[in-house]
C-alpha cells in the first residue's frame, strides 16, 4: 500500500474514530447512553438525517451547495399529507410529493448549472420561496397520517431490523455504486476535483449540475416519506433549518470536502449516527435544548477546519509529487 492510499484510508476512516470516541466518552458519564434500547433510538434517529445528507453528499462532492433541502422535506410532507388527508391514495400523494421535490431540484438545477448562479445564494433564495410555499399551501397547523404503508415505512420491523435501517443501508449500497462504479459518479467526483479539467475530458458541468440537483431533489421526497412514516404527523416546521444543518453537517463530519472533489457514501452514514448520538447522548444528560446547536456548531467548525487543513496539505503533496 502507497503513502497517499494510507493517508486517504486514515482520512476516510477518521469519522469511525470520532464515532467510536463519542461513544465511549458518552457512555462513561452516563451509562444509560449505552443501554441497547437507547442506542436503537440513536440508529433510528440518524435515518432521516441519513438520507438528507447523501443528497447532501453528491451536491457538496460536486463543489456545490443545496440550502433548501429542510425546507423543501417540510413542503413535500405537506403536500402529501394534504392529499392523503383528502382521501387521496398514497400512490397519488406520493406522485405528487415526488413532482414537487423534483421541480423544486430542477429549477435548483437551472439557477446553478444554466445560469451559473453562486450554488449559495440560488438555493438560500430557493429555500426563502419554499418556506413560503409550505405555509401558504399547509391547511391546518397539524395532519395526523395514519397510513398502513407509511407506518411500516417508518416504524416496521423485518427480521428483527428497523425498516428505516433496511432502507437506509439499500440507499446507501445504490449510492455507494453510482458514485464510484458509473460514470456518473466519476463525472460528479472529477467536475469537484477541477471543473476545468473535467470539461477538457468532454464532461459537461451544466448537465451534470443539473442531475446533481434533481437527485438531491430526490432525496428530499425520499426523506419526507420516511418522516411522515416515522411520526405520522406532519407540521409546517417537520424539516427546516434544523434538519437541513443535521445534513449538512453529517456529510461533513462524514468526510465530504466543501470544496468539492471528496467524498464516500460511508463517511455520510457515519456522519449521519455521529450527529444523532450526540444530539441523543445531549438530551440524555439534560443540556439545554438551546445549547444542543451551540454542540453541534462547535462540531462542524471543527470539520471545516479539518477539511481545510486535508486540502491544503493535499494540495501540497500533489505541487511536491509534480
Amino acid at each position: 500500500m502507497t503513502a497517499e492510499r494510507r493517508r486517504r484510508l486514515l482520512v476516510e476512516l477518521l469519522p469511525v474514530f470520532l464515532l467510536v470516541a463519542l461513544f465511549a466518552v458518552f457512555a462513561a458519564v452516563e451509562s444509560r447512553i449505552a443501554d441497547p434500547a437507547n442506542l436503537r433510538n440513536v440508529v433510528l434517529q440518524a435515518t432521516p438525517i441519513a438520507v438528507l445528507a447523501l443528497g447532501a453528499f453528491v451536491v457538496l462532492v460536486s463543489g456545490g451547495i443545496d440550502l433548501s433541502t429542510g425546507f423543501s422535506v417540510a413542503l413535500v410532507a405537506v403536500v402529501v399529507g394534504n392529499a392523503l388527508v383528502a382521501d387521496r391514495p398514497l400512490v397519488w400523494a406520493a406522485g405528487l410529493g415526488l413532482l414537487v421535490a423534483a421541480s423544486i431540484g430542477l429549477a435548483n438545477g437551472v439557477l446553478v448549472g444554466v445560469l451559473r448562479l453562486p450554488a449559495f445564494i440560488a438555493t438560500l433564495g430557493t429555500m426563502t420561496v419554499v418556506q413560503g410555499l409550505t405555509l401558504f399551501v399547509a391547511t391546518s397547523g397539524l395532519l395526523v397520517i395514519d397510513d398502513p404503508v407509511l407506518n411500516a415505512l417508518g416504524r416496521r420491523e423485518l427480521a428483527g431490523i428497523p425498516v428505516p435501517v433496511l432502507l437506509v443501508v439499500a440507499i446507501g449500497g445504490l449510492m455507494w455504486v453510482l458514485m464510484r462504479q458509473t460514470r456518473f459518479g466519476l463525472r460528479t467526483y472529477a467536475i469537484g476535483s477541477d471543473a476545468e479539467k473535467a470539461v477538457l475530458s468532454g464532461v459537461s458541468p451544466v448537465r451534470q449540475q443539473v442531475l446533481l440537483y434533481l437527485l438531491s431533489g430526490i432525496f428530499v421526497w425520499a426523506t419526507a416519506l420516511l418522516l411522515i412514516g416515522r411520526i405520522g404527523l406532519v407540521q409546517t416546521n417537520i424539516g427546516g433549518v434544523s434538519l437541513l444543518l443535521d445534513a449538512i453537517a453529517a456529510a461533513v463530519i462524514g468526510g465530504t470536502s466543501i470544496f468539492g472533489g471528496r467524498g464516500t457514501v460511508g463517511g455520510v452514514l457515519v456522519g449521519a449516527l455521529i450527529i444523532s448520538l450526540l444530539t441523543n447522548a445531549l438530551q440524555v444528560l439534560g443540556v439545554d435544548p438551546s445549547a444542543i446547536n451551540l454542540y453541534k456548531g462547535v462540531i462542524i467548525i471543527g470539520a471545516l477546519i479539518a477539511d481545510a487543513v486535508l486540502r491544503r496539505v493535499y494540495t501540497r503533496t500533489l505541487r511536491s509529487a509534480g
